[in-house]
C-alpha cells in the first residue's frame, strides 16, 4: 500500500512539472541582484536603468492614449526684453561739465577677437608677444600686466647700498657664504630659481635683522637655502641634507629655529621677484641667442657674489647683463655699429640706456677680474660645456670689456 501511494505521488509531480514548462509567464521576471558591470558594458538596453523589454507582449496589448495636455501660454510683457552683451569701456571720457562719461558700447566676444596685445598700439615697438597668442599656456594677453606687477613687488622689497655697515658680517663674509653655497647648490642639483631666492633671502633678513654674528651666519645660508628649496623645488633636500652639508656644524633645531626667524622677520613674503625672471623677457625682446642668455646668466651669478652688486634691482641688472652680452659678442645678421639697446628693450624693460650703463661699468669690473678672485664658484661651473664654457670664452678679455670696466674704476675714484 506504501508502494502504491509512493508510485502515485512521483507521477503527479512529473505531471505537474510538464504542465508547468507548458505555461508561459506571463510576468517577465525581475533580477534581485544587480547586473556585473561586466554585463552592462556587454548588453543594450534601450531603457537606462530598465530590464529587457518583452517586445511580443507590447504587441498584443492595447495601445494607451495619453492625452496631451494643453502648453500654458506665458504672458508676453508690452515692452520685449532686449538681451545686452557685456561689454568693455575703451575710454572713460568724463565731460568737466556734466560729470558723464560715455562708454564704448563694442561687444566683449568681438573685442576678445580683435584684441591683441597693448604692445602693438605704439608702431615702433615690435610685438613679442605675437607669435605667442595661439597658446593658452603663455597666457601672452596678460604678459606686460604681469611683468609690470613684478615691477611693483621689486620697489616694494628694496636692498639698500651698504645695508651691512654697523654689522658684524662684513661684505667679505658674505661673497664667501654666497660662494659656498653656490657649490651646494650644484651638489644639490637645485633650479636655478632657488639660488638666486636663497642669495634675496639672505639679503633681506641681514638688512632687517641686523644682530646675526659671525657664527650663525652659515646657518643663516643654510635656512634660507631650506626655505627657498621649499619654495621653488617640487622636491626639496631633507634637513638632514643640510644638516650633513655643514659637517654635523649645526643640528636639525638649530635649522628650524633659524627658519623660523627669518619667515617671521620677512613676514613671510618670499615673492620677490628674481633677475632670472627679468632675463628671459628681456632675451626674448632682444632677439637673444642662447650664446647671449648663458653669457647674461654668467654676469648674473658672479654679481650675487659681490656685496657692491647687491643694491641693483633685478630687473635693472638683468638689463644690464644682457646688454654686456650684446656688446661683446657680434650677431652674424647685423652689423657692426649696430644700435644693441633698441626701442624694442627700452620699451619693455622700461630702461633707457643710460640708466643701464652703470650696472653695465660694475659687471664688467667684476668679469675682467673673475679669473684672480678668490671665489671661483662660478667660474668653474661655467668651464663645463653644459654652459658652452663661458667662463673661459676671449670675448671677456676684449677690449671692449677692458674699456667698460675703466668706466667704473673712474667712477669709484
Amino acid at each position: 500500500m506504501a508502494t502504491r501511494n509512493r508510485t502515485a505521488v512521483t507521477i503527479n509531480h512529473q505531471t505537474n512539472q510538464e504542465n508547468i514548462k507548458n505555461i508561459k509567464p506571463s510576468v517577465v521576471p525581475v533580477n534581485l541582484k544587480r547586473a556585473a558591470l561586466g554585463e552592462i558594458s556587454n548588453k543594450v538596453n534601450t531603457l537606462r536603468g530598465a530590464q529587457p523589454i518583452d517586445r511580443t507582449s507590447l504587441l498584443q496589448k492595447k495601445k494607451i492614449v495619453i492625452p496631451k495636455r494643453q502648453a500654458v501660454k506665458p504672458k508676453v510683457s508690452e515692452k520685449p526684453v532686449q538681451i545686452v552683451q557685456p561689454v568693455i569701456s575703451d575710454i572713460a571720457k568724463i565731460d568737466n561739465g556734466s560729470n558723464t562719461a560715455a562708454i564704448s558700447t563694442t561687444p566683449l566676444s568681438q573685442k576678445r577677437r580683435g584684441r591683441k596685445s597693448f604692445s602693438t598700439d605704439l608702431l615702433k615697438f615690435e610685438d613679442i608677444d605675437e607669435e605667442d597668442k595661439g597658446n593658452p599656456v603663455l597666457v601672452s594677453i596678460y604678459t606686460n600686466d604681469i611683468h609690470e606687477y613684478l615691477r611693483t613687488l621689486e620697489r616694494q622689497t628694496p636692498i639698500t647700498k651698504g645695508f651691512l655697515s654697523g654689522q658684524e658680517v662684513t661684505p667679505k663674509m658674505r661673497s664667501v657664504l654666497v660662494d659656498w653655497l653656490i657649490e651646494v647648490h650644484q651638489q644639490f642639483r637645485l633650479m636655478q630659481e632657488t639660488l638666486y631666492l636663497t642669495v634675496a633671502i639672505i639679503d633681506r633678513f641681514l638688512q632687517a635683522f641686523r644682530t646675526i654674528d659671525r657664527k650663525k651666519l652659515q646657518l643663516v645660508g643654510v635656512a634660507a637655502m631650506f626655505i627657498a628649496s621649499k619654495y621653488e623645488e617640487m622636491y626639496s633636500p631633507d634637513i638632514s641634507d643640510f644638516v650633513y652639508i655643514t659637517d654635523q656644524a649645526y643640528t636639525k633645531l638649530d635649522i628650524l629655529e633659524m627658519e623660523l626667524v627669518i619667515v617671521k622677520t620677512l613676514d613671510y613674503s618670499f615673492g620677490r621677484p628674481l633677475p632670472l625672471h627679468f632675463l628671459r623677457r628681456y632675451s626674448k625682446a632682444g632677439k637673444a641667442l642662447p650664446i647671449h642668455h648663458t653669457m647674461a646668466k654668467y654676469f648674473l651669478e658672479q654679481s650675487l657674489v659681490h656685496y657692491e652688486m647687491c643694491h641693483y634691482p633685478s630687473s635693472l641688472i638683468a638689463a644690464a647683463a644682457i646688454y654686456l652680452a650684446f656688446l661683446i659678442i657680434g650677431n652674424d645678421e647685423e652689423d657692426e655699429d649696430k644700435h644693441i639697446w633698441t626701442d624694442t628693450l627700452v620699451y619693455y624693460s622700461t630702461y633707457s640706456k643710460d640708466d643701464v650703463l652703470p650696472a653695465v661699468s660694475d659687471i664688467a669690473a667684476i668679469i675682467i677680474k673673475a679669473e684672480t678672485n678668490k671665489h671661483q664658484a662660478v667660474r668653474k661651473k661655467y668651464v663645463h660645456v653644459k654652459h658652452m664654457k663661458i667662463s673661459v670664452r676671449p670675448e671677456l678679455k676684449s677690449p671692449i670689456m677692458l674699456a667698460i670696466a675703466a668706466r667704473s674704476n673712474e667712477t669709484d675714484l
